[in-house]
């Protein structure tokens, strides 16, 4: 009586682990908006959100991996992510078309953390390691060490301080980014966000 429960519970387990369906064409228009931003952290927000959807097909979820992972390698300075989205997605289809790409581009991911991590264990100023620990992914915590610091951004810096929502101009800013020095065009109104559960 045990084994005849025990199959058609296995039986039943089986009929509801099918694979989702997928999005469909819907799947390639988000995967286009996510994509076309021109701001690489709100695209990341955006290929992020898209990975959520649990019905996403397998390979609807290893596009959207390999997108975001490739995003993060690039533009959107997040090497630690990209090493994780390329091995999720790489465990998910081994074979998959994107495959070979994937491993390649998780090799250069891989290796930019190793030489990145390597050099902060040298003595580094503020802006070196900021940088560091953006291309990392480390973006809280990186603007998170400038606002404690009192010193201003690099107009480089700032720029990615701005793009990734951690500086913000007058309106619903804190504290303001200029404090010491001379004072740039590209700091006049520009404070602080707000934290988001402020």
């Amino acid at each position: 009586m045990n084994l005849w429960l025990a199959l058609i519970m296995a039986a039943f387990l089986a009929a509801c682990a099918t694979a989702p369906t997928g999005m469909g064409p819907a799947f390639d228009a988000a995967l286009v908006e996510a994509s076309s931003g021109g701001n690489p952290y709100a695209a990341d927000d955006a290929l992020s959100k898209l990975l959520e959807n649990t019905s996403l097909s397998d390979d609807e979820r290893v596009r959207a991996l390999y997108a975001r992972g490739s995003l993060r390698r690039q533009a959107g300075d997040d090497r630690k992510g990209a090493v994780e989205d390329f091995g999720a997605m790489l465990k998910l289809a081994p074979e998959h078309p994107l495959a070979s790409n994937a491993r390649e581009e998780l090799a250069f991911a891989q290796t930019d953390v190793e030489t990145i991590e390597a050099g902060l264990a040298r003595p580094l100023n503020l802006s070196q390691w900021f940088n560091s620990m953006w291309v990392l992914g480390a973006h809280a915590e990186a603007a998170e060490r400038y606002r404690k610091s009192g010193l201003s951004p690099s107009e480089t810096e700032l720029a990615k301080l701005v793009a990734d929502g951690f500086v913000c101009d007058d309106k619903g800013g804190e504290a303001p980014v200029y404090t010491l020095g001379d004072m740039r065009p590209d700091l006049e109104h520009k404070h602080w966000c707000a934290p988001p559960d402020a």
